[in-house]
């Protein structure tokens, strides 16, 4: 067992954790390994486990890592409900199925940062991408600042980022 407690110190050892109480638990695991390393050079994944009958009446969904770094507590909430008997068996008895998303930013969670590793922030970009996209004229003004056709960018750049600054504030920026 990787310890006795929960919660734990680094990514790769709250997965650990989450895959032997799954295992213990007797629950199969799906991962979906991430593209890039961890923090430690440790595999990333997210990890989903179903306690409980696909024809539930009722899904109770417990995440972990949205905001990678807040990973650390999620996992030890999921790692404690998969290891306590009496929560499952009231759960199954109520006809709840439990699923559980392990580190669904694991980037984020191994490089204790809020963000995945292309700096998208999974609480602030859920959009219906078959719908148009919400309108931000002010971007189509700052885009040329942010990706300047020259790069890297050069002291007029920088010039017109400080000017726009000055006029909208940073709030805007």
């Amino acid at each position: 067992m990787t310890g006795a407690g929960p919660f734990s110190r680094s990514y790769a050892q709250a997965r650990s954790k989450f895959l032997e109480a799954a295992a213990a638990a007797g629950l199969p695991v799906q991962s979906h390994l991430h593209p890039r390393k961890g923090l430690e050079g440790e595999a990333l994944a997210m990890d989903v486990v179903r306690d409980g009958p696909p024809d539930a009446r009722t899904l109770l969904v417990v995440s972990s890592a949205c905001h990678g770094v807040e990973g650390y507590c999620g996992s030890g909430v999921q790692v404690a409900l998969l290891r306590d008997e009496a929560f499952r068996a009231r759960a199954a008895e109520r006809g709840v199925a439990v699923l559980y998303i392990h580190g669904l930013n694991p980037y984020g969670f191994s490089h204790i940062r809020r963000t995945t590793h292309e700096n998208v922030d999974l609480n602030r970009n859920f959009h219906d991408f078959a719908a148009p996209l919400p309108a931000n004229d002010a971007y189509g003004e700052l885009h040329p600042l942010l990706v300047p056709a020259q790069w890297p960018p050069d002291e007029g750049n920088t010039r017109a980022i400080a000017q726009y600054i000055a006029h909208g504030g940073e709030k805007a920026y």
